[in-house]
């Protein structure tokens, strides 16, 4: 491993002078830092003992970088651009599609490593393919009314929800909208979740967008100044989040009610 990086790092050091002139001691220094971090790097890889446990391939193949990259830099999460920023995010829709046991997902967690949310997989996944895999779902079961937890493909329900989500904020691109639109995307999700949050945040937003949509943000300042019960379930909200408690697409949801920077005094 340490002749192989130090090769490499030889023929690049050749194309360095190639394509530019610096003075030979600076080409020099920067090659030896340049050697000596990637074989710390080499040594860190090789003395990394994989966990048992692990059975997902692409963990196992990208697991000595993750440690090298958290012992260097106090995290796990490799930048794209790299083949293991590539595993990194493979990693990362593999979680999503709850391709990766407990345990993994555990053990990454307790490492540093960040997973995707409902808004990175909005991101991250390719939109006609994403959209194709709509169409499917729509031929079999005759509606766009897809669980946001779909079992069968999290990933789906997350983007699905993205899409209405993004689209309610004008956050949307015109050609995506366009596409949506030429197959008949039901905009408007019609499954309701049964949770008292969400039927208590429902009657909140409904109150907001209306109050909203006629006198904008000062009328909903207005509005939370004379309507005790309201603030009091914003700042329940707020309490919740300060604990720790506030689950990430909650979060995002208080995010979206019109008028109200939620976190700050009210």
């Amino acid at each position: 491993m340490r002749v192989l990086v130090k090769v490499l790092l030889t023929l690049l050091a050749a194309a360095d002078v190639a394509s530019a002139f610096v003075p030979p001691i600076m080409h020099t220094k920067n090659f030896l830092c340049r050697v000596q971090s990637a074989v710390d790097d080499a040594d860190t890889a090789a003395s990394v003992q994989i966990p048992p446990f692990i059975a997902s391939p692409v963990l196992e193949q990208v697991y000595p970088a993750l440690i090298a990259h958290k012992d260097k830099y106090g995290n796990p999460n490799i930048p794209l651009g790299s083949a293991d920023g590539k595993r990194c995010n493979t990693l990362r829709r593999l979680h999503f599609q709850n391709k990766l046991t407990e345990e993994e997902a555990a053990h990454l967690t307790d490492l540093g490593f960040r997973f995707h949310s409902f808004e990175d997989v909005y991101y991250e996944c390719d939109f006609d393919e994403m959209l194709q895999k709509l169409m499917d779902y729509q031929k079999e079961f005759q509606t766009f009314q897809i669980p946001k937890k779909y079992e069968p493909d999290p990933e789906l329900g997350a983007w699905v929800t993205m899409l209405r989500r993004l689209n309610q904020k004008d956050d949307l691109p015109e050609d995506q909208i366009s596409k949506l639109d030429a197959v008949e995307f039901e905009w408007i999700s019609t499954r309701k979740c049964g949770s008292s949050f969400m039927k208590r945040y429902r009657e909140v937003l409904d109150k907001l967008t209306e109050i909203h949509d006629v006198g904008g943000d000062e009328a909903v300042a207005e509005l939370l100044s004379s309507d005790a019960e309201i603030k009091k379930w914003i700042d329940a909200q707020k309490q919740v989040h300060a604990n720790g408690k506030l689950s990430e697409s909650r979060v995002q949801y208080m995010e979206d009610l019109p008028g109200v920077d939620w976190m700050k005094e009210l």
